[in-house]
């Protein structure tokens, strides 16, 4: 290929993102909608093939949608095509298994019909990749991968792979917990928990009811999400040597443990889907951004996977820079601008710092046998149910209803 070939291929966007999974994906919808004052040129690259249910974006796995994320992604026209694929959670009941410490949170205490929504990444995927494809703001480069980062006075330059260019004015990382546009920061921050996550789809015996259950065990969390389809998601905390084993089991050997795990509050548990195992590790950069790029969603933070935070802290983060970007366009500015960059840092750091906070406590109080542990987390838990405000504080921050 000749120079002026190679020439003829560089683009110039506004804004690239780098992933296009649900954080990237919506950051290019909530960009460019109808609402937009001004159209921006988008570019989103993803290094792997979009194949929904294989893709590590969009595989089997599901996600419980907060108050505050719905309510977020009906502000920006998105909700309706998510929500024949949602399942309600009502009632919320955390438990710690083998002792007498409970809570639960309602809907109706908080004036809500649902304390919010679980949906398969899959069907999510779908339906934001088809609205993509219709947004002709955004070119979408799939499959292709980032080969080079250049930070520029004016812009950042982007090589990609077939000897392509693109230059943009800001570059957004949303490339997960392992993040190309990260390592431009530098300075992650990584705790291992020395577990892992098994994941799976488990059929119910009896109706779900809207229910979701966040039990305590000696390895750590154990939680049973309501699906579509009369199914559990499960997220089960477990040292690797267990998760190996479970994964592999055989259905009915996998279903009798799990049964032995959580009893059977939840009924019976009659069939199980693929399953998937992730070593649980926290990640994050305190630093968000660097000359012209930024990090936001799992490229941000990678949290423990306990109270279902990780996603909806990400939708935060997208919620806040496409506000920022709109109020900078609005008044002609330079969407790279150091000062958007310090803004979204001083926008997000507060909230990322205590849900981070949250999560790893209590993955690290509940996952051990100690007394010193189980005696204040057991008051802790009882404390809360009887005392309305103390239980409001972990409401206010799982509904995620301050989006700023």
């Amino acid at each position: 290929m000749s120079q002026a070939q190679i020439q003829d291929q560089h683009q110039h966007f506004d804004i690239a993102i780098v992933g296009a999974g649900m954080a990237g994906a919506s950051l290019a919808l909530a960009l460019s909608n109808d609402s937009a004052e001004q159209p921006l040129r988008i570019a989103v690259i993803e290094a792997a093939e979009l194949n929904f249910g294989q893709h590590p974006g969009f595989d089997g796995r599901a996600i419980a949608l907060s108050a505050g994320s719905e309510q977020w992604l009906r502000q920006q026209g998105l909700w309706q095509y998510l929500a024949p694929h949602t399942c309600a959670i009502e009632h919320i009941h955390v438990s710690d298994r083998g002792h007498c410490g409970y809570t639960t949170l309602n809907a109706q205490e908080y004036q809500l019909d649902a304390l919010g929504q679980v949906i398969e990444l899959e069907h999510a995927g779908r339906e934001f990749h088809t609205l993509l494809s219709q947004r002709q703001q955004v070119q979408l480069f799939c499959p292709n991968k980032v080969n080079k980062i250049e930070q520029q006075a004016e812009q950042v330059q982007l090589e990609l792979d077939k000897q392509q260019t693109i230059s943009a004015s800001l570059l957004v990382g949303a490339d997960g917990a392992e993040s190309l546009v990260g390592k431009q920061i530098g300075n992650q921050q990584l705790h291992d928990f020395g577990k892992f996550a098994l994941i799976a789809n488990v059929q119910a015996e009896q109706d779900l009811a809207g229910r979701a259950f966040e039990r305590f065990t000696e390895d750590g969390p154990l939680a049973l999400l309501p699906m579509t389809d009369n199914r559990w998601s499960v997220v089960w905390s477990l040292n690797a040597e267990d998760a190996q084993r479970l994964q592999a089991a055989s259905e009915n050997e996998f279903l009798a443990e799990l049964q032995r795990a959580f009893g059977y509050r939840a009924g019976r548990f009659i069939g199980v889907g693929k399953r998937f195992a992730y070593p649980l590790a926290l990640r994050y950069y305190p630093r968000l951004f660097s000359h012209r790029l930024l990090v936001l969603g799992n490229a941000a933070h990678a949290l423990h996977p306990i109270a279902g935070q990780g996603f909806n802290l990400g939708l935060r983060d997208v919620a806040a820079l496409a506000e920022l970007i709109q109020q900078q366009l609005s008044c002609g500015g330079d969407l790279g601008a150091h000062s958007l960059l310090d803004a979204y840092q001083q926008r997000r750091e507060q909230d990322n710092a205590r849900t981070i906070s949250m999560t790893s406590t209590l993955a690290s109080l509940f996952a051990s046998n100690d007394k010193t542990s189980v005696v204040p987390r057991n008051l802790g838990l009882m404390a809360m149910q009887l005392s309305p405000s103390f239980k409001s504080l972990l409401a206010k921050q799982s509904l995620g209803l301050y989006l700023s």
